[in-house]
């Protein structure tokens, strides 16, 4: 549904806007407590996710942000793909693929698929003052599937509701890695930010960790201890470490009773939220990159945390290769729903229930909160 063009806008309750920004076609849902912008025409990436009443920014943008692509001229080709140039940060989708490039049925894929650099469609489904929805679609090119991902931004709550739902338009059965990828930084993120994560999940790394890890390689435990790389004691990954730590992890989450994480910013008592069906995306990945990352593509600046639930990780054909890639049928669909939430006064987390429930500990900051890490990564 096209609205009129001069129909009057609003400026208070639940709202939204469509502009262009860099190029690009982006949404925002508005109300007394967020705002939230997604780019159309970059994957329907998630590029802004803002806490009004402390004006806090949840999500990491990278040093280019959203490019106007019209005009990128790249002096060669890259094996993995063009995902990294393109890379806002933000919030992206994975589908079908997920970090690590592969090949399946005939077809390569980059990093993270192709949904996050495919041009996505969008109506508007609900405009009112007592609530905003936008549907976002995208039918994948290399692989036949459609995708669908319905956002709803309600009354003065900081939660958003994202409903999706995923399609084979083909007549085989089709396999395919899908998940979530939100990339965190300041002023959300910093030095003795804490991450909470449902009881009894566990950690482990792979045989080999990236250069500047902090944890060992093959490490298995319980969350959110693992053995130190240097072998000595064990590395709390529950707390973002201090500015100057110069490391990078990548740490694979499963056992998990729940999907849902909460990320703590005891300086500034405020914390992300997002709870997700754990049926459908059963594992997640914690990646921190802390100062670490030396050479490309990184070259030693970010300093972010992205927590991803998936199917499984990293790629498309290790999961096929494992069975743990979602199959559909000729024509079947899977459909799923996720709510992400900002909320303020807690020191601690334990449990994040359905309509961005959040319960824990309330409570000032603690007495030995580091300062706060307020720069740009």
């Amino acid at each position: 549904m096209t609205r009129l063009v001069y129909e009057q806008e609003r400026n208070s309750g639940c709202r939204l806007r469509e502009f262009i920004y860099r190029g690009h076609r982006c949404v925002s849902l508005e109300n007394a407590a967020l705002r939230v912008v997604i780019a159309a025409d970059k994957g329907a990436d998630i590029i802004e996710f803002l806490y009004k009443p402390l004006d806090i920014e949840c999500l990491w943008h990278s040093r280019h942000g959203l490019r106007d692509d019209r005009h990128l001229r790249f002096s060669s080709p890259l094996e993995g793909g063009h995902f990294r140039e393109y890379f806002p940060g933000g919030w992206y989708e994975m589908l079908p693929n997920g970090p690590q490039p592969c090949t399946h049925r005939g077809a390569a894929f980059g990093h993270h698929g192709e949904a996050t650099l495919l041009p996505w469609d969008y109506r508007i489904v609900r405009d009112d003052p007592d609530g905003v929805g936008v549907l976002f679609s995208v039918r994948l090119g290399r692989i036949p599937l459609y995708l669908e991902r319905a956002m709803f931004l309600e009354g003065k709550t900081g939660t958003v509701r994202l409903e999706e739902r995923v399609t084979n338009e083909s007549r085989q059965p089709v396999e395919f890695l899908w998940g979530h990828h939100p990339t965190f930084g300041a002023p959300l993120v910093e030095p003795g930010t804490r991450i909470f994560l449902p009881p009894g999940t566990s950690a482990s790394t792979g045989d080999t960790v990236p250069a500047g890890s902090r944890v060992s390689a093959s490490a298995r435990g319980a969350w959110p201890r693992l053995a130190a790389a240097d072998a000595e004691g064990q590395i709390d990954l529950s707390v973002v470490p201090e500015v100057g730590t110069d490391s990078h992890e990548f740490v694979r989450l499963d056992d998990l009773s729940e999907g849902w994480f909460a990320i703590v910013n005891p300086h500034h008592e405020v914390g992300f939220a997002l709870r997700w069906d754990v049926g459908t995306f059963p594992m997640a990945g914690l990646w921190q990159v802390w100062g670490g990352g030396q050479d490309y593509p990184w070259y030693g600046m970010p300093h972010l945390l992205a927590l991803e639930p998936a199917s499984d990780l990293p790629s498309l054909s290790e999961s096929v290769r494992r069975g743990t890639a979602i199959t559909l049928g000729g024509g079947e669909s899977r459909y799923t729903e996720l709510e992400a939430t900002v909320f303020g006064g807690h020191a601690t987390v334990t449990h994040v229930g359905p309509g961005g429930a959040i319960e824990g500990h309330h409570g000032p900051s603690p007495s030995d909160a580091p300062a706060s890490f307020g720069g740009q990564a």
